[in-house]
């Protein structure tokens, strides 16, 4: 398949995070929410160590889950790339808008985070996020997985995680 190419998902692939309509495996669901819209597939293939990872990118791909961007590279923002706010990233394109203030924004956003942080152990994890109703319930639920990627992937990527998901709640 292409190398070279983005991986990103497709309205189908949004649509299966959000519903678990398709009931897509453990796997092919973790592999799914790893897909970013910046990375490649030796990129995706890099940060699963599972033999199947090849076949399951190829089954998303022919199942319409994921799409092969061959065009210009995305622009990465501060935020997309886990920076502090104002910290310098270069970039060809203008400065992309501020951030959306929303649960499923916030919700994305950690899912996307926790599987970068903890790669396929997220996945209980992700499912609790998917699930909180509410700012409450979902402020909750990110402030012990904060703690968890702290303690497991260190203190800083969890006050990344934190401000990342901050920036996207809205005020309870």
């Amino acid at each position: 398949m292409a190398d070279d190419g983005i991986y990103r998902k497709t309205e189908k692939g949004r649509t299966e995070i959000a519903t678990r309509a398709n009931k897509l495996g453990l796997r092919e669901r973790t592999m799914l929410i790893m897909v970013d819209d910046k990375t490649t597939r030796s990129g995706l293939l890099a940060r699963s160590a599972h033999p199947s990872t090849g076949d399951i990118l190829d089954a998303l791909l022919a199942q319409e889950f994921i799409e092969v961007d061959t065009g210009t590279a995305p622009v990465v923002t501060a935020a997309a790339a886990g920076a502090a706010p104002g910290s310098p990233v270069t970039s060809a394109a203008p400065a992309a808008p501020s951030v959306e203030v929303s649960l499923i924004s916030a919700s994305r956003f950690a899912c996307h985070s926790l599987v970068d942080y903890l790669g396929p152990a997220a996945d209980d994890l992700t499912a609790l996020v998917e699930k909180s109703n509410g700012v409450a319930e979902l402020t909750t639920t990110l402030e012990k997985c904060r703690q968890i990627i702290s303690s497991l992937a260190g203190k800083s990527k969890g006050d990344a995680f934190w401000a990342g998901v901050s920036a996207r709640l809205p005020k309870a």
